[in-house]
């Protein structure tokens, strides 16, 4: 019985141990989206750059985490990681220009990138 109690508790605090790190990833995800919209406002290529930085960082930690944990139905699991993988992409397609200083061509991979975040927040929240 011990046993039980206990193996239970520790799914429990695992199940908990990933809700904060998607709720800590996606405050993240927030951060870096918002300073790269004020960037691009502010024609401040250090806040792009920055914001990129941040969304880097809070897109590669699903490498690490079971997404299959919090999301509702796990036939989605695959999507959400060809997701984050379309997010890799164009972030690193929006680093590109901005670099270059194409920044038309660069507001055009951040639809893109706000894109991948609205289409895994459809499947999460099922929208």
């Amino acid at each position: 019985m011990k046993k039980a109690i206990l193996a239970v508790a520790l799914m429990a605090a695992s199940t908990f141990a990933n809700d904060v790190t998607v709720s800590a990833t996606m405050s993240l995800m927030e951060q870096g989206i918002n300073q790269v919209q004020k960037g691009f406002l502010y024609n401040s290529k250090s806040d792009i750059k920055a914001g990129i930085s941040t969304l880097e960082s809070a897109n590669s930690i699903f490498n690490h985490v079971d997404v299959s944990t919090f999301i509702k139905h796990n036939n989605k699991v695959q999507v959400t990681k060809n997701i984050n993988a379309n997010l890799t992409a164009d972030l690193k397609a929006l680093k590109k220009d901005v670099n270059a200083g194409k920044f038309n061509d660069a507001t055009k991979k951040y639809g893109k990138v706000v894109n991948d975040c609205l289409s895994c927040h459809t499947i999460i929240r099922g929208w």
